[in-house]
């Protein structure tokens, strides 16, 4: 009986890394393959590659083997009878395990190409063997597509010998998972676990100001945001590097899309290979656009939305990949929040996902689930009203909104923040009360910066962060007084901020307040607005030409020219009295 020893060494080197529990001997004609995996939806295939009989004698031929051994080696079922000559040559012409068929002519003899196999066998040579055998494969054994209890397959009634255990082809197409392909000796029961370190993983992650933590992402990176419209939006896509070794190529391609009220800067991405999540990626080389990866971004909209990729053709040739303790592929961008953004929810969502290699047997793409970041930007909505009832509204008061450091004013058009831009000339944080009207009028004509009350008293801007603000009344409703002091508007949002949010937009943000000069005003998260009433008191009015003051004025005239002449007339008697 003829036995090869040491073809157990090679072939139970896999394809992907596996943990392998064999017995040491098992008197059972047919046998079984238990597969560990909590993942639904593989369809698993054995296919027999050697056939043959199981001796559990560990000394014959002065051996020092443990455990049952195959003998009597014949091809297995598995293994397309008619293409045996075929499957010989492409044995001969591969890199990397041509040389060890060289003497063999009779492809039917499988003993003799077993023992040529394991002939000094390495892991290299089995992952090669396994790749070129299953081109000539037939009808599997058996296959199991059905997870019983405690989250395994099971694979029941098999002969003995040596199996490719696969996934069958093309089921897991576009799935967040990889093809197994590995070769097993099926001489008890047998009992394996793939491990998931070969799938990579995607996460994103937005720069949010007011979150001063690290969490392992980067300082103030986390899942929530919220921002000015007219800010550049810092963005991190991470996508882990796995193991490899399996694949002689292995494609690698983030695609991220963004929602209508953010607009890519295109010229602001760089990729970098790091060593760890929230290293600060100023500390690599970034690598080269069109030499080391490729951009597409045809489908970035101008006006903002769309989406765009990064792909790497082959991963394993990436510049640093190799370098120890490179685990990380890191995008970082730039995107505009524009005036397309929504205000308050559902917010302004954007989202990644990965395609990666997954058959290492031939072509197919796994897909991850979406990784997703929001970004929320808020309104603030004023009333003008009479400071007598507090309810009469007015119209035709001016105001211009300043940054917290009174440094800025917002540009607005069509009552959406467009950015911020600094005073007029002349005039700082130290003085900007004394800036004339006229000056204001003259900026606004250029540069649109007044909000002005309508008739029912409204006036406001959207797009706006939360934080602190100041209202300065510039022109006062007619006939009322004009404010003497700016009013500081704080607007306050609950959001979700951390690296754990479920991806539910009403849990993202749950609360918005606001206060002007410490009174409290309306929030409203779902319409992100915070709602806010300032009011102005009535001036002393003077009186005007043709009113009752006037008549008092030619009344009281008429009185002082009668009482003249009364006088006149008196001081005429008097002296003619004294002349005699």
């Amino acid at each position: 009986m003829k036995r090869v020893r040491h073809l157990t060494s090679v072939l139970l080197a896999l394809v992907m890394a596996l943990a392998l529990a064999i017995p040491a001997f098992a008197a059972l004609a047919n046998y079984s393959i238990t597969i560990q995996n909590d993942k639904e939806g593989h369809t698993y295939q054995a296919y027999q590659i050697f056939a043959g009989t199981v001796s559990d004698d560990t000394t014959q031929d002065g051996g020092d083997d443990a455990g049952p051994m195959l003998g009597d080696i014949t091809w297995g079922s598995g293994v397309d009878q008619t293409q045996l000559q075929a499957l010989l040559a492409a044995l001969k012409t591969n890199e990397t395990i041509g040389g060890k068929f060289d003497g063999i002519e009779d492809a039917s003899d499988a003993a003799a190409i077993a023992a040529a196999l394991s002939e000094a066998g390495t892991a290299a040579d089995a992952a090669a063997f396994a790749e070129i055998v299953d081109d000539y494969l037939t009808t599997p054994e058996k296959s199991t597509s059905t997870k019983t209890e405690g989250n395994t397959y099971v694979i029941e009634d098999l002969p003995a010998g040596y199996y490719l255990v696969k996934d069958q082809d093309d089921s897991l197409e576009g799935d967040y998972d990889a093809y197994t392909d590995y070769i097993v000796q099926v001489l008890g029961n047998v009992t394996m676990q793939p491990k998931d370190s070969d799938i990579p993983t995607v996460e994103k992650k937005v720069s949010e100001e007011t979150y001063h933590q690290d969490d392992d992402y980067g300082y103030t990176y986390n899942d929530v945001a919220d921002w000015d419209i007219g800010d550049s939006v810092p963005f991190k896509l991470i996508g882990s590097i796995p193991d490899m070794s399996a694949y002689e190529t292995y494609e690698y391609i983030f695609t991220d899309t963004l929602s209508n009220g953010l607009t890519l800067q295109t010229d602001t991405i760089k990729v970098y290979i790091a060593r760890e999540k929230n290293d600060e990626v100023r500390e690599y080389t970034p690598l080269a656009e069109g030499e080391d990866y490729s951009l597409n971004t045809e489908n970035a909209n101008a006006n903002g939305g769309g989406s765009f990729t990064i792909s790497f053709d082959d991963l394993k040739t990436a510049p640093y990949v190799n370098e120890e303790g490179r685990n990380y592929v890191i995008v970082t961008y730039d995107a505009t929040l524009n005036a397309n953004a929504e205000i308050g929810l559902p917010g302004n969502p954007n989202d990644v996902y990965l395609e990666f290699s997954n058959n290492p047997n031939g072509d197919g793409l796994g897909r991850t689930t979406e990784d997703t970041v929001i970004v929320f930007t808020y309104a603030l909505d004023g009333t003008k009203v009479d400071g007598a009832d507090g309810v009469t509204e007015l119209e035709g008061a001016e105001f211009v909104l300043f940054n917290g450091g009174h440094t800025q004013v917002a540009h607005i058009e069509n009552g959406k923040l467009i950015g911020w831009i600094g005073l007029p000339e002349g005039y700082a944080y130290t003085n900007y009360t004394e800036i004339p009207y006229e000056v204001w009028e003259e900026l606004n004509a250029t540069t649109s910066v007044i909000m002005t009350s309508t008739a029912a008293g409204i006036f406001g801007v959207s797009g706006i962060d939360d934080g602190t603000y100041y209202l300065w009344e510039i022109k006062a409703p007619s006939g009322y007084n004009l404010l003497t002091a700016d009013v500081e508007v704080i607007v306050t949002a609950e959001t979700a901020n951390g690296q754990t949010w479920n991806g539910n937009a009403n849990t993202a943000l749950t609360e918005l307040t606001v206060t002007a000069d410490e009174e409290p005003g309306t929030g409203n998260a779902e319409t992100g607005t915070a709602s806010i009433t300032i009011a102005n008191n009535g001036g002393a009015t003077l009186p005007e030409t043709g009113g009752m003051g006037t008549t008092l004025f030619y009344v009281l005239g008429g009185l002082l020219a009668l009482g003249a002449g009364i006088l006149l007339v008196v001081r005429f008697r008097m002296r003619a009295e004294n002349k005699e």
